[in-house]
Formats: structure tokens, sequence, C-alpha cells
């Protein structure tokens, strides 16, 4: 793969485009009077995540006139979202020209800052963004904004005493651990947001130094020389195996149950602003049935990791290759498949994660009081697909749903993040749905500071008493064109 180089005058190009972006936020009226902000202490929002779904929802808010949103991550700044750490792909798997939302600032857009870096024939020679590249975007797109993120800083518990109590949101950070009350809480703690990794149970028997999942933080070079096995055939179970080989592994296997690669990715058909936008108009039952649809057909690795993979004579791709057993020899991994038994030095899980709310130590505390599908579903529905059954029932605003009938802390708890799958769509936090997913938890968002805020700003408008400094008679002097009425319009 060829690598970008910025052009010579990228910084000041770059600097142009800023000096753009801030004429068309000004043009579109955004940034406007800011109407909310922290009182007593408490902030109106906390966004968890400042990877790209926090970051869009924080811009966007600031664009609603919605001051002192705090994000805070638990990487450092440079290394928020998955693109320096589990994505090991060259380029992401979206198409380029994909939406995104820019908020009334088309200059803030991935293509916009692309071109800047690497001029428009750049563009035009991708087909996908380069992974380098999109995070490079992100982190000018945090800058551009202002966002200011509290880095290096975990989410210890979210405490939700009262129904209109501040949810208390329990950090640990470089100082120690600290306390941030808010009326609302985001997650936009991407993937892993509702649950965590899923290792099967058929590899616990290893020891845990020879299995590791592909969304840990893995030391390739250490598979220098090394028989890898990997179990499960999406797309990271491919980047993964290009990964170790390209750092001198002897030799990678990717074992897929299916009898064939799949040839059709439901998610292209997803892409497109009426499902974007409106997929929470579907019933449950609408909801339930496109889900456990995706889940049987699934989707394609993608081409470029495909190939990746498949430059190496040393990789292998074993189709109706399920894991039958898997033992621990004292030497290697001896895995029985359909096929025979492989031996391996080191197995990796590509088999995505589980929806478990305990599992997340920011949510632990109200898991127990949370609603999930299965709670929503018959059995016999649930039994289609009991991992999916295990995802949060989520209102229209994202917000967890308490289990008891009534108000409840846990609707001010959005997970925008993949635990939405079911409920707001599967890509309402990634990057083809952002422009729908975080419209519309801003607008809800915003809807609800006001209602909670209603009383003061009523009283705030019965108050109001600033003359506008209107003059009754003769104005003193003559009125400049452009105040005239008899101002010519332009051709």
């Amino acid at each position: 793969m060829s690598v970008l180089e910025p052009l010579p005058d990228a910084a000041s190009r770059l600097a142009a485009l800023e000096r753009e972006a801030a004429h068309q936020g000004a043009l579109s009226a955004g940034d406007a009077r800011p109407w909310l902000a922290a009182r007593d202490g408490v902030r109106p929002v906390v966004i968890v995540g400042a990877g790209q779904a926090g970051l869009v929802l924080a811009r966007g808010l600031r664009r609603r006139g919605i001051d002192d949103v705090v994000v805070v991550d638990a990487s450092p700044t440079p290394a928020a979202g998955p693109w320096t750490t589990y994505a090991r792909m060259h380029t992401l798997r979206t198409p380029k020209d994909i939406a995104w939302p820019t908020w009334g600032t088309p200059a803030v857009s991935p293509r916009a800052w692309f071109e800047a870096v690497y001029g428009a024939p750049a563009w035009d020679g991708i087909r996908f963004f380069p992974t380098v590249a999109w995070q490079g975007f992100l982190q000018w797109y945090r800058a551009v904004s202002g966002i200011a993120v509290v880095a290096s800083t975990r989410v210890r518990e979210l405490v939700a005493a009262g129904d209109d109590d501040p949810i208390a949101v329990h950090l640990e950070g470089p100082d120690g651990e600290w306390m941030l009350p808010a009326r609302h809480v985001v997650l936009a703690t991407g993937i892993e947001g509702a649950g965590g990794r899923h290792i099967p149970a058929i590899l616990d028997p290893l020891p845990a130094e020879r299995v590791h999942h592909t969304h840990d933080d893995i030391d390739f070079s250490a598979f220098a020389g090394l028989r890898i096995g990997i179990l499960g055939a999406g797309t990271g179970a491919f980047d993964n195996a290009a990964t170790a080989l390209e750092h001198g592994a002897a030799s990678v296997d990717v074992h897929m149950r299916r009898a064939a690669m799949p040839q059709v990715s439901p998610y292209r058909w997803m892409e497109f602003a009426g499902l974007i936008e409106n997929y929470g108009s579907f019933s449950d039952a609408q909801k339930w049935a496109f889900n456990v649809h995706l889940s049987a057909v699934d989707q394609p690795a993608t081409q470029n990791a495909l190939w990746r993979a498949h430059a190496f004579d040393s990789f292998r791709f074993v189709t109706s290759s399920p894991w039958e057993r898997v033992e621990w020899t004292g030497r290697d991994i001896a895995v029985t498949t359909p096929h025979g038994i492989r031996h391996y030095d080191v197995v990796l899980a590509a088999t995505g994660i589980v929806a478990d709310l305990a599992r997340r130590p920011e949510l632990s505390g109200v898991a127990a009081e949370a609603t999930l599908w299965r709670d929503r579903l018959s059995p016999e529905d649930a039994a289609q697909n009991p991992g999916l059954a295990a995802f949060p029932y989520l209102d229209d605003d994202f917000g967890l749903v308490c289990r008891r009938p009534g108000p409840s802390a846990l609707s001010r708890i959005h997970l925008f993040n993949h635990g939405a799958r079911i409920s707001q769509g599967m890509l309402s936090h990634q990057i083809p749905g952002l422009v729908g997913g975080a419209t519309k938890l801003a607008v809800a968002l915003s809807r609800r500071l006001f209602v909670g805020d209603s009383d003061r700003l009523l009283a705030e408008y019965l108050a109001y008493d600033v003359p506008v400094g209107v003059h009754i008679g003769r104005r003193a002097q003559a009125p400049r064109p452009t105040e005239s009425a008899g101002v010519a319009s332009a051709p």
C-alpha cells in the first residue's frame, strides 16, 4: 500500500481551512447565544469517550448553545478511539464519501481536511479513508472545535441516587479520584460500551499468555517465528492475521465455521438517510427481526483485509472449520476441527463482543435496574438469539429504561455506543450513521435540558427588561446606504 505524504504547504492550507470553518460557522449562525451552562457545580452533560461519536456530539451540543459539556476519555488524548490500538486495518471499512455531521460547517468535514492536507487529486485516488489519516482528522477536528478532553481518566461508577438528582460520575485520573455531577451522561464508548470481549469457553483451559482477543493490546513482534491460529473470520481476523505475518509469524490460519464467506454486506444497504434517521420508528417486532436477520447473514470481511492476509504464502483460510476441541499439550495448542488437528503456539479469538451491562464498571451499579431486550420479548423470540436479547432496551433518546414504572434517573444515562444496536440502529454511533444518530441525540438532549430548566427560563423571560434603545422622532443623522430601504439588490 502506497504511503500518502502531506503536501509541503499542508500547514498553511489547514490554517486557511480553519479560517473558512470559522466563517462558515458565523454564516450558519451556530455557536449562538449560550442558554445552558453548569449550575451549582452540576454539568448539563458529561460525555464519556472522545472518539468520533463523543467529539461530534460535543460539537453539536455547543452549536445548540449548550455550554460546559465535559468530555472524558480513558486514553491519552492522541489515542482516543480504536484507531491506534485494535483497529489494525490500513483503511476504514466505510466508503470515503459517507455523509458526515458538519453542524452547518462543511469545512470541518473529513473530505475538506483530507484535501487540505493531501490535495484533491489524492482524494480522487482513494476509495477508503486511510486509518492513520482518520486519526489525524479526528485530532484536528477536536482542536478546531475547541473541545477540551479530560484525558487518561476512567469512569469508576455512575451513581443515580434519586430520580431528579444529578448523576454522580465517579472518576479516576492522574490526580486521583474525584466526582463530577451531571444532569445527563452520554456513554460514547464504542463497540464494548455495553459489555466486553467474548472469548469462547473452549479456550479456557489454555495458558493465559497463549490466548488473546483481537481487541487486546498485543505485542505482535513477540509472534515472530510462531504458528498462529485465529478463531473467527470477520474483517478483524484477517487484519490481525496480516499484522502477525507482517511481524514475522511463521504461519497464520483463520478458521471459519461457515462453509463460505458471505457475499452480501447488509451494511451497504443500511447506509441511506431514510433508515439512519428513522430506524427508531420501527416497531419492537421489526427491530428484532431486523437484527436477528443481520446476525444470521452477517457480512463478508472487507476485500482489502482479505488481500492483505492472502499476500502471504504462509497464510491459510479454512472454512467449515469450527473448533471442536482445544487442549494444551504442554508444548503447544492442539485444535481439533472437522479437518483434523492443527497445532499452534498462540491463538487469537476474533469472536467479537457480548452485551452484559454488569461487565462495565460505570454501569455495574445500575445494570440490575436496566431493562434488557429479553424483558420485552416472548421467551420464544428471545430464544432465537440470546446474545441479542441481552442488549439493553433503550428509549428514543438512547437512554436506559428502568425495570420499575415511573420516572428514573436511568433515562438520563444515554448509550451512544454499540449497546444502541437494536433500539436505535446498528449505525447510529458509527461513521455512516453519525449524521443521523448524533443529530437525534443532540436534539433530544437539548429538549430534555430545556424541559428541566423551563421554570428558570420562564422566570428569566418574565423578568427581562433590557431596553433596545428605541427613540421617538426624526433620525438625528442621515442613514448609511446599507440602512436605506432603497438599496438595490445584487444582480
